[in-house]
């Protein structure tokens, strides 16, 4: 499998509040092709960390609606049906995977031939 790339620090520097003037001379000092490169890699580390924060907001509706279910589901069966409360559990782990998964493939460049 290939190596994930870490994010670049330069993209890291726009997510801290403290380093954006710093940012802001860095850019300053790149031609127009490198800024339009750095514009696209900003682009896709804001757009991967929108998926992420949905993805994390999913996965906690969907773990509420679940937990809910399974308690009325334990509430209305007879014997033992404690397993019905790992149901929610593999489902936030199905949705923080899928949309891990799509933000990664949002996040990285396609691969070059």
């Amino acid at each position: 499998m290939a190596e994930k790339a870490a994010e670049d620090p330069l993209v890291a520097k726009a997510f801290n509040a403290d380093k954006h003037v710093e940012l802001a001379q860095a850019i300053e000092q790149l031609n127009p092709e490198e800024a339009q490169f750095f514009l696209e890699k900003l682009e896709r580390a804001i757009r991967k960390r929108k998926i992420q924060i949905t993805g994390y907001l999913v996965a906690m509706v969907v773990w509420l609606v679940g937990m809910m279910f399974a308690l009325v589901y334990y509430g209305m069966a007879e014997g033992f049906v404690g397993w019905v409360f790992l149901a929610p559990f593999g489902l936030v782990g199905a949705v923080l995977y899928g949309f891990g998964k799509w933000s990664e493939r949002v996040g990285n460049p396609p691969e070059r031939k």
